[in-house]
């Protein structure tokens, strides 16, 4: 391996930025010859790089802080779902808290869990923090919630008569009263016989307020708001971790089972900026592995073969959060400790890309049972494993005299290495398989169709690929979906909040985002189906869409070049759990069948979401008066917003 510097074609490169006219999208830029271009490698740069092997998004050294939906990147290979991850940088006291956010393909979970030594259990340890807000350990027990959701029992039953002095306490109402108390006792055991200052005061308050709360509920007598426990500035806080030291296993990630969380950011739904303090969310249903990566390194693993789908959240299954130290440039190391968990750690390159455009529309158009298709797959694995047989021929002289670590490192070297020499064969394998099962005669006239387009869209803060059969058959598509739109219901104060981000972002990336929750309309019914990971639109008679709140799009076509998408002519939560309470079979990726959907309960899902304000932004943003459409007007001129789709916002946003 060697220098960096060198004079290369630049491919297409997708470069962090703001959303860009469809014309930018659509049209890269021509290769020209340059030096030194102006993209972060994470795995090391071989002397002679063909156009094909460079990266196709860069990895920012540390996103826009703040940014709630952060800046997508192509990871190489196939161990991310779409090969995407999106990093995202907190605004927070210590500075910017950098966070990886991906999702694992259950077919890389093996290998990742190959790289875990699972530690017994996690154990408390008091460090040194800044505090702003509520403390760790209470955010992480939920103390206050459980006291707060007792106390509101009581008063709705002492003030409806049903709870007064003597009267026994409603069955409901003691379960919140009893789950305060579990609370609070565990609290008291996990801060042990030694709680710091602001410890003991936090459990002193809240065992204050559940004493009032037994005294209200014995004597009919209301009690009054609980309050949490507030501290702002350094403290001794308690903390969960690993019971033994990573050195206890060497050069292995160690790991340990428990419960699942989520990520719990904070959103300015003003300003649009995100922040986290390292709070979670432990209302989740489910397990997942805290992973300690090393050097102040953490991740956070959702496994798919402990979760059983009939019984836990199925969006959250494969979610992986790889978290850096509070601190600046920490983008491409948080690409790097991927190769931590066996996963591919490198930024994608053209050649990937290509490869993965083909398989997004595999899935799109349901090809994946052609015997050609069958048989490329077939194929590209012979073709790595030959090249790799070959890598090891030439290099293993360099194994002699290695540790087992620096021999499971070379081993990943060579495995990348052969991923890597072999694309570009398997791509062409495969896409002479696709084309044929689609139709065409080989891959090279398929390549030639208008509609074939391997460069990947950024829509806000993820990527995705479009499907060539849309592409090439869009005159037909645009005819078939006259006279119907697709739309999107809100709140007015949703729909404020969606512009302030600049995005409809699902229920698993909202979480990521900082929004609160409830704000969708089945959001728990949704996890354990599986719609969950999208957004959710329906299909309506242009001519009846009148009144807002509502996002709508009058050229639906302009979504449906999307390969992420799937629809039914029915409400089924958005279902792509086979285990789950609702059907799958009625789900469709037809845009053909879509756009003819009748029943008014349809759903058409978008994988992550939808960028507002960009090319795939609404025709329509409907607002619920002329107060608020001044409001959003004036708010979107702020941001700097002029246009929306290439309309002007006074044309869009309207009542």
């Amino acid at each position: 391996m060697g220098t960096n510097s060198k004079t290369v074609h630049t491919p297409y490169v997708i470069a962090p930025s703001a959303a860009v006219d469809d014309d930018e999208q659509s049209e890269p830029e021509p290769p020209s010859e340059v030096q030194e271009p102006e993209v972060v490698l994470v795995a090391d740069d071989p002397v002679d790089v063909e156009p094909g092997q460079l990266p196709v998004t860069t990895i920012p050294l540390t996103p826009d802080v703040g940014h709630a939906y952060g800046e997508p990147v192509l990871v190489g290979g196939a161990d991310l779902l779409s090969s995407t991850a999106t990093l995202v940088s907190y605004q927070s006291s210590n500075g910017p808290q950098s966070v990886l956010h991906a999702r694992v393909d259950e077919d890389a979970e093996a290998k990742l869990l190959d790289a875990l030594n699972i530690s017994p259990q996690m154990v408390p340890a008091q460090v040194e923090q800044q505090v702003t807000g509520r403390l760790p350990v209470d955010e992480k027990h939920a103390v206050a919630e459980k006291l707060i959701a007792a106390a509101k029992s009581v008063n709705h039953h002492i003030g409806n008569g049903t709870l007064t002095t003597g009267a026994p306490t409603p069955a409901t109402t003691t379960e919140k009263i009893d789950a305060a108390e579990t609370a609070i006792q565990g609290l008291a055991e996990i801060l042990g016989d030694s709680p710091s200052t602001v410890e003991q005061a936090m459990l002193d308050h809240y065992v204050g307020r559940f004493q009032a709360l037994q005294h209200a509920a014995a004597t009919g007598t209301k009690v009054d708001q609980v309050a949490p426990f507030l501290h702002e500035g350094t403290a001794l806080v308690t903390v969960m971790v690993l019971a033994l030291p990573p050195a206890a296993f060497g050069d292995s990630a160690v790991a340990v089972l428990r419960s699942a969380t989520r990520i719990k950011p904070k959103l300015d739904t003003t300003t649009g900026q995100a922040s986290w303090d390292g709070a979670r969310d432990t209302n989740v249903a489910g397990k997942e592995y805290a992973i300690d990566l090393g050097d102040g390194f953490q991740a956070v693993y959702r496994p798919y073969g402990v979760n059983n789908p009939a019984t836990t959240e199925y969006s959250l299954r494969g979610r992986l959060e790889v978290i850096a130290p509070a601190g600046e440039g920490q983008g491409p190391e948080l690409v790097r400790r991927l190769g931590q968990l066996n996963l591919a750690n490198r930024p994608m390159t053209r050649d990937e890309g290509e490869y993965s455009y083909l398989t997004a529309n595999v899935t799109a158009q349901s090809l994946g049972q052609h015997a050609e298709v069958v048989a490329a797959r077939v194929t590209g694995v012979h073709l790595e494993d030959m090249v790799r047989q070959e890598i090891f021929h030439d290099r293993a002289h360099e194994a002699v005299g290695m540790t087992d670590a620096q021999l499971a490192r070379f081993a990943k070297d060579i495995q990348l290495e052969a991923h890597t020499r072999a694309l570009p064969a398997k791509v062409q394998v495969l896409r002479d398989a696709v084309a044929k099962a689609a139709g065409f005669t080989d891959g090279d006239s398929l390549a030639s169709s208008p509609g074939y387009d391997p460069a990947p869209r950024r829509s806000a803060g993820w990527l995705s690929w479009t499907r060539f059969d849309v592409g090439n058959s869009l005159t037909k598509l645009t005819s078939a979906v006259a006279g119907r739109s697709l739309a999107h219901s809100t709140s007015a104060a949703g729909l404020k909040a969606m512009l302030a981000t600049g995005v409809l972002a699902s229920t698993e990336r909202r979480t990521t985002m900082g929004t609160h929750q409830n704000v969708g309309k089945s959001e728990h019914a949704d996890k354990l189906s599986g719609g969950a990971s999208s957004v959710f639109l329906r299909v309506r008679k242009t001519s009846s869409l009148g009144s807002g709140p509502s996002l709508v799009w009058d050229q639906p076509e302009r979504l449906l070049t999307r390969a992420d998408y799937y629809g039914a002519n029915a409400d089924t939560f958005g279902a792509v759990n086979p285990a789950g309470n609702h059907s799958t079979s009625k789900a469709t990726r037809d845009p053909f069948k879509i756009v003819s959907f009748t029943n008014a309960s349809n759903e058409v899902m978008f994988a992550d979401g939808i960028d507002l304000l960009g090319p795939e932004g609404p025709s329509r943003i409907l607002c619920q008066s002329k107060m608020q459409r001044d409001e959003i007007r004036t708010m979107l001129t702020a941001k700097g917003v002029t246009t929306i789709a290439g309309k002007p916002i006074k044309e869009v946003v309207t009542i």
